[in-house]
C-alpha cells in the first residue's frame, strides 16, 4: 500500500463503525500536535434488539507514517433510556488518503469492528 503524508489531521471526521450486531455512526474532532493526537468522538451505538444511545470518549493517540493508533481514555453517556457501563474503545487504522482512515477497533471487553473515518473538508 501506497503511504500517504499530509499536513495535519487535526479536524472534523465523519465516524462509521461496524462490530457485528451492531453499528456505531458519529464524528470525531481530532487534533494533531507532532506525532501525538488527542480529541473526542460522539456517537450514536445501535445494538440490534436495542434501544440507540449516544456515547462521547475522549481520545488520546498517535500517527507514525500512515498509521494511525487511537485510544479512549474515558467516556460520557450522552443520552440512554436505559442504565449503561460503556467499555472504552481502541480504534488501529491505516491513512488511505487524505480523507479518509480505515481499520479495525477494539474495546476493553474484547468486542472488534471495523471503521472509517472520514474527514469533513470546507468547500
Amino acid at each position: 500500500m501506497e503511504q500517504k503524508k499530509i499536513e495535519s489531521l487535526t479536524g472534523k471526521w465523519l465516524y462509521e463503525e461496524d462490530y457485528g450486531y451492531g453499528k456505531a455512526k458519529g464524528e470525531l474532532l481530532l487534533t494533531q500536535d507532532g506525532k501525538k493526537l488527542s480529541g473526542k468522538i460522539i456517537f450514536s451505538e445501535n445494538i440490534e434488539d436495542e434501544d440507540t444511545f449516544m456515547i462521547q470518549e475522549k481520545l488520546e493517540g498517535d500517527i507514525t507514517v500512515n498509521r494511525i493508533q487511537l485510544k479512549a481514555i474515558e467516556y460520557d453517556v450522552i443520552h440512554s433510556d436505559f442504565e449503561i457501563r460503556y467499555e472504552l474503545d481502541s480504534w488501529d487504522g491505516m491513512l488511505i488518503n487524505e480523507t479518509t482512515i480505515e481499520g479495525d477497533s477494539l474495546d476493553t471487553q474484547g468486542v472488534a469492528g471495523s471503521f472509517k473515518f472520514e474527514k469533513v473538508v470546507d468547500a
